[in-house]
């Protein structure tokens, strides 16, 4: 008896053994990552596998497999999925599944699992997609999730990024495009040099496998991501957009597809606008006058909205109905502000552009659908013009750092042209400073203060305009967070279009500014613009430097000092001359108790080496030390 039961037991065991290693995926094991892959790793991908089959003009399948183990939660957002779907774009299956550190599944997610959402807070649009977000219990864990999709719009071919992101390693990925052998292939491989990464291609067919891809670590003052990873970007000579066939080799014929096909039917406008816009221009000589009146028009008559439905996501809305209507999106403004200028005898192009701050450029060795915002191009009286047709607030042909200094496509009737948005000078990027302060014997201050912002600054104040005075106060007590028990008395903003500036016009009092301590009060002299930021120190630095954007910062303060002290010591005049930048800092005595405090501070964009960092940053410390250069007043 007893043997029998020893006997059972031991069978029962066997099998909870059994059905405990049947329940895990052993190739999942968050304990199987090599230990050079989790080096600043916050996740890594364990495999992944992308398979695009375009097998005609109109009919594309994309097949994704992929497994992520996260180590934190700094990387929590890639356990969440989102796929984008509508009309043309079917998500015929996905499934998703998440693994604990050892590899067993706790938890299986299905397609009728997913929320469905629409892509777009606009009121026009079809695109929508499938997302499901999941909440770990505990660390590491792993999601593998794979999906199939079926769409027409072959314009767009998914690009290979092995390395998606800092902070996440590879163990493998596998990219493969098969297509149909009457369409031309157009590639462009980006900074494979360094990687364990092979591609072969064969007829209709192309391959890439990245394999131990290391993660990178954030630096600051660095170029963008997408600049320095491995990465192929594909495009074909015969598209399908939204149900419009289409067929490019090159940029020029790539353009005239698109105006033929996108735009040339949407320029009309009615009669009476036409002749309106004739009338009020009619006294208006000077070409370009006449095209910052026009702008000021479009600017004063319609509003943003975003339009996303089928090719209208591609395609302007017709300028007759955004004159009716009095809104559009991106496409439909620039569009209706074509043609006005058209109706004056001033022409312009539709430009493709990336739009933000990240400089990002139409990759011009790929010719395809790319962008994601549309402005205008006007080339009038030797100048070339860049219109940013979405903004009320944006002055003409001054659209900053959302669109400045990068590569756009221009469509005209002849074709497409790639050329380079404005690139703001450094000192175009200004700020001014006038104020003043006076200080009372107990070290509170009372002050005034002018500023007036352009270029890409203009940018970093416009969003004040429209603002309650409510969040104007939190705004700027957030600004100048040098100062403590500030009480602000008067706010005023102003966007001043015309001449591209915006100006604003404070005034307030503070407690305590000057420390006081016996006979002495201490005070820094730089009240109004004060850098805190340091980059911090890199021992071991990977990436080279770049400084995106410069600016020229210019502060000129009368300080009225308390009639019960005078000055006992202050800071010489500093001059900091560097490669990077420069700054001035000089103090005047005016009379007995006034002073004359101007600060200079222009830093310079450029791109340096690795190496050079260190000398960059010591440049910024030097800056960060002057701006708080102090009086020490002593009682008279």
């Amino acid at each position: 008896m007893l043997m029998i039961k020893k006997t059972t037991l031991s069978i029962l065991f066997t099998i909870f053994i059994f059905s405990i290693v049947t329940s895990q995926n052993l190739e999942l094991s968050a304990f199987l990552v090599p230990d050079e892959l989790k080096e600043n790793a916050n996740s890594v991908i364990r495999f992944e596998d992308l398979h695009i089959d375009m097998t005609s003009q109109r009919d594309m399948t994309i097949t994704k497999k992929i497994a992520i183990t996260i180590f934190n939660k700094q990387a929590d957002d890639n356990a969440d999925i989102s796929l984008p779907h509508n009309g043309r774009t079917i998500i015929k299956s996905v499934k998703v599944y998440y693994y604990d550190a050892f590899g067993k599944e706790i938890k299986k997610v299905k397609k009728k699992d997913f929320k469905d959402y629409s892509a777009s807070g606009g009121l026009f649009s079809d695109g929508r997609y499938l997302y499901y977000s999941y909440t770990p219990t505990t660390y590491p864990y792993t999601v593998y999730y794979e999906y199939e999709i079926k769409t027409s719009n072959t314009a767009f071919i998914p690009q290979w990024f092995p390395l998606n992101s800092y902070y996440q390693s590879v163990q493998k990925s596998v990219y493969t495009f098969e297509y149909p052998s009457n369409i031309k292939l157009l590639k462009s491989e980006n900074n494979f040099e360094g990687y364990d990464i092979a591609n072969v291609e064969e007829a209709g067919k192309i391959t890439y496998k990245g394999e131990s891809i290391k993660a990178i670590e954030r630096e600051p003052i660095t170029p963008s991501f997408s600049s320095f990873v491995p990465n192929a970007k594909l495009g074909v000579s015969k598209f399908n957009l939204e149900g419009v066939n289409g067929a490019a080799n090159n940029w020029q014929e790539f353009g005239k597809w698109y105006y033929e096909n996108l735009i040339q039917s949407t320029l009309d406008l009615p009669e009476k606008t036409r002749n309106e816009i004739k009338s009020l221009t009619a006294s208006i000589e000077d070409p370009i006058e006449k095209a910052k009146f026009i702008y000021k028009y479009v600017q004063d008559k319609v509003r943003y909205i975003s339009v996303q439905i089928g090719v209208g996501g591609f395609k302007p809305m017709r300028a007759s109905a955004v004159d009716n209507l009095s809104y559009g999106d991106c496409k439909a403004l620039t569009n209706y502000t074509a043609s006005l200028l058209s109706e004056v005898g001033i022409e312009s192009y539709h430009a493709l552009i990336y739009s933000g701050s990240g400089k990002k450029s139409i990759n011009s060795d790929v010719v395809s659908q790319q962008g994601n915002h549309m402005v205008l191009y006007v080339p009038i009286s030797n100048q070339e013009l860049w219109l940013e047709c979405t903004s009320q607030g944006t002055p003409f042909n001054d659209s900053g750092d959302f669109t400045d200094d990068r590569d756009a496509l221009i469509i005209t009737p002849d074709g497409g042209e790639i050329k380079h948005t404005r690139v703001y000078d450094d000192k175009e990027n200004h700020q001014k400073i006038v104020g003043k302060y006076i200080l009372s014997n107990e070290g509170h201050i009372s002050a005034e203060v002018k500023m007036v912002s352009s270029g890409t600054q203009f940018d970093n104040h416009l969003g004040y305009e429209g603002r309650s005075n409510k969040e104007l106060d939190k705004s700027y007590k957030e600004f100048w967070d040098n100062i403590n028990n500030m009480t602000i008395d008067k706010i005023v903003v102003k966007n001043n279009k015309k001449e591209g500036k915006f100006e604003e016009d404070l005034s307030f009092v503070a407690d305590n500014y000057g420390a006081v301590s016996g006979e002495r009060m201490i005070l820094p002299i730089n009240a109004f613009n004060v850098v805190s930021y340091t980059p911090k120190r890199i021992r071991d630095r990977k990436l080279p430097v770049e400084i995106t954007r410069g600016y020229y910062k210019v502060d000129v303060v009368i300080v009225e000092l308390p009639s019960d002290y005078k000055i006992e010591a202050m800071t010489e005049n500093i001059v900091i001359d560097s490669k990077y930048g420069e700054y001035k800092l000089t103090i005047e005595k005016q009379s007995e108790n006034t002073l004359k405090y101007t600060r200079e501070f222009l830093l310079k964009n450029g791109k340096y080496p690795k190496e050079e960092y260190k000398d960059y940053r010591s440049f910024r410390k030097k800056v960060v030390r002057s701006d708080k250069s102090k009086i020490v007043l002593i009682k008279k």
